[in-house]
């Protein structure tokens, strides 16, 4: 039996964005492609990422750099567009093996002065802060500025900047394939993907082994496992159902205080270190908030479909997340 060969040119690109798992896509192609050597170990880290030291043949490879220019190249571009939420967590969490516990991460932020530091100086900018220690509230209050603010908010002109670039430096040159983070969410997602990508590029894949492979991505991903408790949450409030909240992250509470907002916006939301315990509390809030505070929120970029004059007021003469 002829041994099957490794690669010294990839045959197929896969250009990611961190934390977005294109480590692990490059290994399920490279292990379940007939045309390359048997891999029977495991990818994953102790953070759940496929870090593992191991010996891929080539056939595919994983790229995070621009800079790199290809022609005539097979490439899939690993795109966050439709999941800005989980994008926000799984980077901040996972990208770079970081290992953040993103429920805590207001203790100290100093780490977002190169992780993200045009936020970190809009924190400054923005609260009577005199150290890098911070209160839960305040933290969750900054990201739901930005949640707010939709179309300026970081990931989302990051996503949109990151397929513009695709667009006008590869898209001409090669065949480009893009695919939702949303793919690794289920088996089912991910092996239709797979079918796809295969009938694309003729990879040429036995896909016997994704179900226990893809079983235990899905138990190591904590991240994935909590990411539809936003979604509870809201939901539940709009049906009118007590529920308990289940657990939610600074990040969520942030996107759940936004979505909220927009959706009653003459309510703010509170500013406490704790959140709501049950769906019932959320509720209350919003449909007992006192008439006499009412008013129009100054977060709002828009109210009514027109532009909101507190919210032009406060960019104007302040930095808005």
């Amino acid at each position: 039996m002829t041994e099957k060969q490794k690669f010294h040119n990839p045959y197929i690109y896969i250009f990611n964005s961190g934390g977005c798992h294109g480590n692990y896509l490059t290994y399920l192609i490279d292990r379940l492609s007939r045309k390359t050597p048997t891999i029977k170990e495991l990818p994953f880290n102790e953070f759940g990422n496929s870090h593992n030291n191991i010996d891929y043949s080539g056939f595919a490879k994983c790229i995070h750099n621009k800079e790199q220019q290809l022609s005539n190249k097979n490439i899939i571009k690993i795109i966050f567009s439709q999941n800005v939420l989980y994008y926000e967590r799984v980077a901040m969490n996972r990208a770079g093996d970081a290992g953040r516990d993103i429920n805590n991460i207001h203790h100290d932020i100093s780490f977002f002065n190169k992780y993200n530091k045009e936020f970190y100086d809009k924190i400054y900018s923005l609260y009577s802060i005199e150290n890098n220690a911070i209160p839960k509230w305040l933290l969750r209050d900054a990201y739901k500025l930005g949640f707010l603010h939709w179309n300026k908010q970081g990931s989302v002109v990051l996503s949109r900047e990151d397929i513009k670039w695709v667009d006008d430096n590869l898209a001409k040159d090669n065949d480009v394939h893009y695919t939702q983070v949303d793919i690794f969410f289920t088996t089912k997602t991910l092996k239709r993907e797979l079918n796809d990508l295969d009938n694309k590029f003729d990879l040429d894949l036995n896909l016997n082994d994704l179900d226990s492979i893809h079983e235990e991505f899905l138990s190591r991903n904590k991240i994935l496992q909590t990411h539809k408790n936003t979604d509870i949450v809201l939901n539940a409030i709009k049906k009118n159902e007590n529920i308990p909240v289940p657990p939610l992250d600074i990040i969520q509470q942030a996107y759940v205080y936004a979505e909220l907002e927009k959706k009653y916006d003459f309510i703010i939301m509170p500013m406490t270190e704790d959140f709501f315990k049950t769906t019932k509390e959320v509720i209350d809030y919003i449909t007992l908030y006192p008439q006499h505070y009412k008013a129009m929120n100054p977060n709002l970029p828009k109210f009514n479909n027109i532009d909101n004059p507190f919210f032009l007021h406060r960019q104007n003469n302040k930095s808005v997340l």
